[in-house]
């Protein structure tokens, strides 16, 4: 499933940690995606979730360089926003959850992404896939990145 050149895409954290960790499944598709936005084809957006989700593992293992490596690319990354909570994310936030029940970090990106007007969510939960349907997001499993 291809992306148009100035489509907007939502990231998830699982995009991220693939990447970042180099998984022998994911991180090739995911590099294209991850160069077509670094050079401006696309405009991607984080929640400020994903960010906090991709930085414990190096905070767990007390990891200070790896910390201030994904804080340097994330925060520095060409046209890659991460949106911080604000009233309307937290208030689609809390319709996503009353709506279809699913956990708070996963409606606060999603909403994230609503309040954005993405027209992708780049994912490999599945789980998310209707919730994204009915709110007119195109759900890509990250295994689909490219075909």
């Amino acid at each position: 499933m291809g992306i148009n050149n100035r489509e907007t895409i939502l990231l998830d954290t699982n995009c991220f940690i693939y990447y970042f960790e180099d998984n022998p499944n994911y991180a090739d598709k995911l590099e294209k995606i991850f160069i077509e936005i670094q050079d401006g084809k696309n405009e991607a957006f984080m929640s400020i979730i994903s960010f906090m989700e991709i930085l414990v593992k190096p905070k767990k293992y007390n990891n200070v360089f790896l910390e201030n490596r994904y804080k340097l690319i994330l925060s520095n990354y060409p046209n890659l926003s991460i949106i911080d909570v604000d009233y309307k994310i937290a208030d689609i936030t809390s319709r996503l959850r009353a709506n279809y029940n699913i956990k708070t970090p996963d409606a606060i990106i999603l909403a994230t992404g609503i309040s954005m007007n993405v027209d992708y969510f780049i994912t490999n939960d599945i789980k998310l896939k209707s919730v994204c349907s009915q709110e007119n997001i195109e759900t890509i499993a990250i295994e689909n990145v490219g075909d």
